[in-house]
């Protein structure tokens, strides 16, 4: 089968149709004053797009789920590791230092993968390889910029030159490494794509389990070096994956293949993605402000603030994978039509009871002290209460993945970005009075009430899409019109 058939040219214009209205119910209910038949009309055709669009929808979050999965594990195990290893003040620096590089290294991506993902997604064969090398120019400043900075940051708090070399390479590869990643689920190799970061992070994790039982030492200079290297190997892998998956010359000459027409130039890419960045830069730099404000207290308290977090990175990663699979399809049906989204406050409670649940068991029970005595490390028990308000963040990040994933193919990347500034921006003032007032539990509270914040106004925005009928603002999204503002 053609590598493009799946879901590029397999769709037909009626099943396009019923598609856009499958993603119009993912998570819906109708509303009570709806129409019977109306009812059973959209049942039908929710029902009659299964095969169509949410399968290959349903199947992207499983086997990106399952990629990103083996990514969390990896990342639980190098901490653990780390844990371990270090003394609570190194592992304070060196978390800190993990922190600016995962957070930072958006800066360098810009949005490209998923943007080269929608391109891709929607484009002719023919455009294929003019995509992919727009997007390889387009993330080249960038990156450098990036990389420089977590350079600098990195040789600073760990007082190294190598340290500089090592971000740089690192971080530069962590950033195309995920833009394969977006070539390919714009191809439709959602295998693949799900592969390339896993691989990477098995490069960090087995180099380190190797240094830490050969009894030679960790120290945060050869923990960060093994970070790096395991960015590098992902970055391979990727490389591999997009060559091997490229069209053929003969599919990649013209033809009267229907596709976007023409292909973006690198600017028109970037500026469509830098929405986007900018975005996903407002919500991840929330837990890099943290555990920055955490520093006031101590490094300690980072230590035992950033477990809580790389729990929370779990629903985070959830919540990506969501953004990852219905940005192509969405973007696809809004050819045919508008897309919206409809959360019921039963599935909400469906959804948030058992994190609450859980919460509850770990704020009141001495469960977390026993699993960190039993790790030689009874000093972490203190993280109890930061691990509970950190399950409580977790629902709204991982709807935030859908409702951002709609916004998105609706061209709504301005929005996006000036939600999540606007939240991140009071919260991280909050944040910091709190700590400054001697209450650094208080400040991780205010850091869950903003998940909330950013997940309820996007929700927000989409049903008032809903009620006006407010057109998409498809060719924005396409960057086909940059001049039109899209808000």
């Amino acid at each position: 089968m053609p590598r493009h058939e799946t879901p590029r040219e397999s769709l037909s214009t009626s099943e396009q149709d019923v598609g856009a209205d499958a993603i119009a119910g993912l998570g819906s209910s109708p509303g009570p004053d709806a129409d019977g038949d109306a009812k059973h009309s959209r049942s039908d055709a929710q029902a009659t797009a299964s095969p169509s669009l949410w399968r290959h929808v349903r199947r992207d979050v499983v086997l990106l789920g399952a990629g990103s999965t083996g990514i969390v594990i990896a990342q639980l195990c190098f901490r653990s590791i780390l844990i371990v290893a270090l003394a609570p003040t190194a592992y304070g620096r060196l978390s800190l230092i993990l922190s600016v590089y995962n957070t930072i290294f958006i800066i360098g991506a810009s949005g490209l993968p998923n943007s080269v993902a929608r391109y891709i997604s929607v484009s002719s064969r023919a455009e294929d390889l003019a995509i992919v090398r727009s997007a390889i120019w387009a993330g080249a400043w960038p990156t450098a910029i990036a990389a420089v900075i977590v350079a600098t940051i990195s040789a600073m708090l760990l007082r190294s030159p190598l340290a500089f070399v090592f971000a740089a390479i690192g971080l530069s590869s962590l950033v195309y490494s995920l833009l394969t990643t977006g070539i390919l689920r714009g191809r439709g190799r959602i295998v693949l794509a799900a592969s390339v970061l896993p691989i990477a992070a098995i490069g960090e994790v087995a180099p380190l389990a190797v240094l830490w039982l050969s009894g030679l030492g960790v120290t945060p200079l050869s923990a960060f070096g093994v970070f790096c290297l395991g960015n590098l190997i992902g970055l391979i892998a990727g490389i591999l994956c997009v060559v091997r998956t490229s069209p053929r010359a003969a599919d990649a000459s013209p033809s009267t293949e229907n596709g976007l027409g023409s292909v973006p130039s690198s600017r028109e890419l970037l500026g469509f993605s830098l929405w986007l960045a900018a975005a996903t830069i407002a919500v991840a730099i929330m837990p890099l402000i943290m555990r920055s404000i955490a520093v006031i207290d101590s490094y300690a308290v980072v230590a035992v603030i950033d477990v809580a977090l790389v729990l929370l990175s779990i629903p985070q990663r959830v919540g990506a994978v969501i953004v990852q699979a219905v940005i192509p399809h969405a973007t696809r049906a809004l050819r045919t039509g508008n897309v919206h989204l409809t959360i019921s406050r039963r599935e909400h409670v469906v959804l948030i009871a058992p994190f609450v649940l859980i919460a509850a068991v770990i704020a009141l029970t001495p469960i977390v002290g026993w699993a960190f005595t039993l790790l030689g490390r009874p000093g972490y028990a203190k993280s109890a209460p930061y691990l509970a308000l950190a399950l409580l963040a977790a629902p709204p990040r991982i709807l935030y993945g859908l409702v951002q994933g709609i916004l998105v193919a609706h061209g709504e990347g301005r929005f996006l970005a000036h939600n999540a500034w606007v939240i991140t921006t009071v919260a991280a003032v909050a944040m910091l009075a709190a700590t400054v007032l001697g209450s650094t539990l208080l400040a991780f509270a205010m850091f869950v009430i903003a998940c909330w914040a950013i997940y309820l106004n996007g929700l927000r925005r989409i049903h008032r899409m809903a009620t006006t009928g407010a057109p998409s603002a498809y060719p924005i999204a396409m960057g086909l019109s940059p001049s039109i503002p899209n808000n």
